[in-house]
């Protein structure tokens, strides 16, 4: 599934312990600097702590670093992951955003470790909070906790038997348009592109009613898409002049993990587009306004 015989130029879509990770950021940059790539974006779940860590610490180091995030969008009772870049960190709806979905986070953590424990499985929610080490809480810490207890023998299993949608453990998330998470990122200064759509739409065509939301790109190169899919949704993103991205997907808690990364990911060409769509963006929103009083 490597998008070309050469080495990807970058990798747009990693993960670390600002989220669900297993590596810091300053470990993350530092594998990927190992393993030769020029840029790369962090895309932790609902949360820019990473980026900031590092700009706070005053990384200047071989490879470019882009602002990134993932939000979790929940529409039509699909989960659909929206990938935002070029994003200014500081912006206050930004932040008010994941303060609020921090706290949803949280509860429907506390749902489902409940679920959990009605099914025979003694987990403590203090044990899902330790494991998050501060970072938004999410299913992968529900699913280390009960490997850690032998509860299950792996994230994977534990996802399979307990945690994935429709799951004895399983608790929806809220309903969230990816129109409005489109807006926000757009209000935040970045551009939206849709994270491995092959995983959120078995049925391809479907993915098209998302077009008219805004979107400015589309994940092409993911380690779920088969070359059917990435050749179907590079088309797409031809048609309808969207960006298209690729990433590893890394998150470093899973076997294929470290396979993937350095692996599948961006071309050089697909970085500049998605940077010239990000200053695009950045200059519609600095370019004054012309009213009828001053034309």
């Amino acid at each position: 599934m490597t998008m070309s015989n050469d080495a990807p130029y970058a990798d747009l879509h990693t993960h670390t312990t600002c989220s669900d990770g297993a590596m810091s950021p300053e470990q993350l940059v530092e594998m990927a600097m190992q393993r030769g790539l020029r840029v790369l974006a962090i895309t932790d779940h609902d949360t820019m702590e990473a980026y900031i860590r590092l700009s706070k610490g005053g990384y200047n180091g071989p490879v470019q670093l882009i602002p990134g995030v993932e939000l979790s969008c929940f529409e039509h009772g699909r989960d659909v992951h929206v990938l935002g870049y070029g994003l200014d960190a500081s912006n206050p709806l930004l932040r008010e955003f994941f303060d609020g979905y921090r706290i949803e986070r949280f509860e429907r953590a506390e749902q489902m470790v409940q679920k959990i424990r009605s099914l025979g499985f003694q987990i403590a929610m203090s044990e899902v909070e330790e494991q998050a080490q501060g970072a938004p809480i999410g299913r992968p810490h529900i699913a280390a906790v009960m490997v850690s207890r032998g509860f299950a023998s792996s994230i994977q299993n534990a996802f399979d038997r307990w945690l994935e949608a429709g799951a004895p453990g399983y608790v929806a998330k809220n309903e969230r348009a990816v129109s409005s998470t489109v807006q926000l990122i757009r209000q935040a200064g970045g551009i939206a592109v849709i994270a491995h759509p092959g995983r959120s739409f078995t049925e391809p065509r479907r993915f098209l009613g998302l077009v008219s939301s805004g979107i400015d790109g589309i994940e092409v190169y993911h380690p779920s898409h088969w070359p059917t899919t990435r050749e179907f949704y590079r088309v797409i993103a031809k048609q309808h002049a969207l960006v298209m991205t690729g990433g590893s997907d890394y998150h470093g808690t899973r076997h294929y993990d470290e396979t993937n990364f350095g692996r599948i990911g961006a071309s050089h060409e697909m970085v500049e587009a998605l940077l010239a769509r990000i200053e695009l963006r950045r200059a519609s929103q600095t370019k004054p306004s012309t009213s009828p009083e001053s034309s």
